[in-house]
């Protein structure tokens, strides 16, 4: 997906991000973690962005809809 929009090092990046975080999700899904809601994390210095993640569980039927 990254590759059709973004530069090869970039798409490899992106690619590298979404295991990583997919990874993350069902490691703590998998130990009980309730990952299940949005996630704020506060950059210092202020110059570094804040971020908002919203994590939602998907039923199979809205999978079969994209």
């Amino acid at each position: 997906m990254a590759a059709n929009y973004y530069d090869e090092d970039t798409a490899e990046a992106i690619t590298e991000f979404e295991r990583n975080l997919e990874s993350l999700v069902l490691e703590a899904f998998a130990s009980g973690v309730p990952i299940e809601r949005q996630w704020v994390f506060v950059s210092e210095p202020s110059s570094v962005p804040d971020w908002t993640v919203r994590i939602e569980r998907r039923s199979a039927a809205s999978d079969e809809e994209d």
